[in-house]
């Protein structure tokens, strides 16, 4: 497990945004994705997935209003999409392995991106809560659901979409961001593709291209990208179109 002083790595972060010209982080919740397809397990039981939510963290600090992260886990199938709660600056350690390895629903089992970002969409307020069949639905063509059937305030957000691989639902993933451009929700979906294998990652990377509100950064080590320095971190994350969608 790495070690961090989460105060410094928060500050430093600023200091990147200063000097990108952020002079103030805008206020938005920040949420995790997190990949527990079974291809993905042996990064979750070395820890190394811990390592990067604790890197993550100093965005909670430095822009979420109540200083967390949102954690929420995916494999397969909309049952597998759960919100795991809040990574926060005093539960941090050992967080992927108290609370996911073995305990979130869909552990080890395949791999489906667009219910988990639907899930994380309705969250925030930006989609209806609804059904299995609603959501099916509506991904195939039906009525939109009205703005005004959202659940809760909506809030303006970042997502980080952690994933070791392609995914099962590429025509659903692809409605549901579609939706998200259509109908403007205020949040933006970074795609950490995490893998050794040049060309992983070809829909997610397709995905950056075509819509605005999301991104794609592939880590070919995992343990070497978590163990860089906060600046080096930072300015792999905070990518122009990121940067222009932080902006006011």
């Amino acid at each position: 497990m790495i070690q961090l002083n989460l105060a410094k790595s928060t500050t430093a972060l600023k200091l990147s945004l200063e000097k990108k010209g952020i002079v103030q982080p805008p206020v938005i919740d920040v949420a995790i994705a997190l990949d527990v397809s079974g291809s993905f397990e042996d990064e979750h039981e070395q820890g190394v997935t811990n390592d990067l939510l604790l890197r993550l963290a100093p965005w909670g600090l430095a822009f979420d209003p109540d200083r967390k992260l949102d954690v929420f886990t995916f494999s397969d199938g909309p049952r597998h999409a759960h919100h795991v709660g809040a990574l926060t600056a005093t539960n941090y350690e050992n967080f992927v392995r108290r609370q996911i390895i073995g305990k979130v629903p869909g552990w080890a089992r395949g791999t489906d991106y667009s219910y988990v970002l639907q899930k994380i969409f309705q969250s925030f307020g930006w989609a209806a809560e609804e059904g299995r069949t609603g959501f099916l639905q509506r991904l195939f063509g039906a009525r939109s659901a009205p703005a005004a059937e959202a659940q809760g305030p909506r809030k303006r957000s970042v997502v980080f979409f952690i994933t070791d691989g392609e995914n099962s639902d590429q025509a659903q993933t692809r409605k549901v961001l579609a939706q998200a451009q259509r109908e403007a929700y205020d949040v933006y979906v970074m795609f950490l593709g995490i893998s050794n294998q040049p060309g992983e990652f070809a829909f997610i990377e397709r995905l950056g291209e075509e819509f605005g509100n999301t991104g794609f950064l592939p880590i070919r080590n995992l343990k070497a990208f978590v163990s860089q320095s906060d600046e080096a971190l930072n300015e792999a994350l905070l990518v122009p179109e990121l940067l222009h969608w932080l902006k006011p």
